[in-house]
């Protein structure tokens, strides 16, 4: 495990072996653990957003979604930063959760992205058991309600993709209501192994890239002269 820091955010890296070691402590803890996958592009919204400056402290682990996060954070280790590109931590966390058969309940913004979400994660694991699943634009109760039927299908792990600052609002507001052990919470637009090859995913990841470089090396800068 390492500490680093991008941008004035404290962050922890695990290499995957180490964040399978603290997931099999997650799903016998007993309480709600949460992982989030933290983006370069998420990143960059810290700054004038205390809200999810305030949410990325209180998750138990987080996940670089890119690796542009841990060169920014000084990782330049090559085996790490291969791990990232080829999505090994969630590889290796679906592989675990179908070998279980832990009860997985899937929550999203929208229909279309929910159904996107769990095609994505059978490509990993097409037997993983999903005992449930949610869009948002589908509530017609309130939040509780929701709750209230995803606890009532006991799974073992929430995956989500819902977006920003809904996620942060979500969070505060239920996480300490939900009876799973594990709560992880994907980008709203998470680039699977399975999409980065599309051209069009790769010109929006190089803008966005560069995007923030500039911003980490202006951030850097400003500390220097201080």
């Amino acid at each position: 495990m390492r500490h680093m820091q991008v941008l004035g955010v404290e962050l922890k890296d695990y290499s995957v072996r180490e964040a399978m070691r603290k997931v099999d402590f997650f799903l016998r803890d007993g309480r709600v653990a949460t992982i989030a996958y933290i983006a370069s592009l998420g990143l960059m919204k810290v700054e004038s957003s205390p809200e999810l400056r305030a949410f990325l402290g209180q998750m138990d682990m987080t996940v670089a979604a890119d690796a542009d996060v841990l060169r920014a954070g000084g990782v330049h280790v090559r085996s790490r930063i291969k791990e990232i590109e080829n999505d090994e931590f969630l590889k290796e966390f679906m592989k675990k959760l179908a070998r279980g058969k832990k009860a997985v309940y899937l929550l999203s913004d929208t229909k279309g992205q929910l159904e996107s979400l769990e095609n994505n994660l059978r490509d990993y694991q097409p037997n993983l058991y999903i005992v449930g699943k949610f869009s948002m634009d589908e509530l017609e109760q309130d939040e509780d309600y929701l709750i209230n039927e995803m606890n009532g299908l006991t799974p073992n792990v929430l995956i989500s993709n819902i977006s920003s600052p809904l996620r942060e609002q979500f969070f505060e507001n239920h996480h300490m209501k939900m009876n799973v052990s594990i709560w992880l919470m994907l980008k709203d637009k998470m680039d699977f192994a399975t999409e980065k090859r599309n051209p069009l995913h790769r010109l929006r990841d190089r803008l966005g890239r560069a995007l923030f470089h500039k911003k980490v090396e202006k951030y850097q800068s400003d500390i220097e002269k201080e």
